[in-house]
């Protein structure tokens, strides 16, 4: 069943902006190290959680753990956003790009388009967590694309893995690189029951 993706993002923005994160401490894995990209978002919360604003993002690959409902631990996902109002209404526009981009995985840097180039190398490494923007054009419009290293913090998702490729992040993309999944308590019940498949 379809639901209306443009009002869910709506209502989920006007939950956040009704009682946004004050504070928040995010887990940490023991794995992740001050040195890696990751650890950004530890230093950029509070401008997140005071100037973020709430965009859907496309997943494009992620740690396979995440998928595992049986897994335990935080580990991170690629995901590619645009802030155009035209994601709005249906951020399944991004599906096709983030299959683009994964195609390319591995394969030789000259042979892949050069607005894709950088991010298939970005995806091929998998521990480079370099953000880039680049342009996309969606049935004949071109809207600029983020691609996005993210720490998936398992308590904030239903299930505590992965479902489905649509999530709601909150970002402020003028402010700071760093994006985190909208914690699911922010969620609307339609939009829960559609991505666990309950609709």
């Amino acid at each position: 069943m379809d639901i209306d993706l443009k009002d869910n993002l709506y209502r989920m923005r006007e939950n956040y902006s009704r009682k946004p994160i004050r504070f928040k401490i995010l887990p940490m894995p023991s794995w992740l190290r001050t040195t890696d990209g990751l650890y950004q978002i530890y230093k950029d919360k509070n401008t997140l959680f005071k100037h973020g604003k709430v965009y859907y993002a496309e997943l494009l690959q992620a740690n396979v753990a995440l998928f595992d409902p049986k897994k335990r631990g935080d580990y991170p996902a690629n995901f590619i956003y645009t802030t155009d109002e035209f994601g709005e209404s249906d951020p399944e526009i991004l599906k096709e790009t983030a299959h683009t981009i994964f195609s390319y995985k591995e394969k030789d840097p000259e042979t892949i388009p050069e607005q894709y180039r950088k991010a298939a190398s970005l995806v091929t490494a998998e521990t480079e967590r370099t953000s880039l923007e680049f342009p996309v054009t969606v049935d004949d419009r071109e809207i600029p694309v983020r691609f996005m290293s993210v720490m998936v913090f398992r308590k904030d998702i239903p299930g505590r893995f992965i479902q489905g490729s649509v999530y709601p992040i909150l970002a402020a993309p003028e402010l700071c690189d760093s994006v985190m999944i909208l914690p699911q308590k922010y969620w609307t019940g339609e939009f829960i029951a559609w991505k666990t498949g309950m609709l």
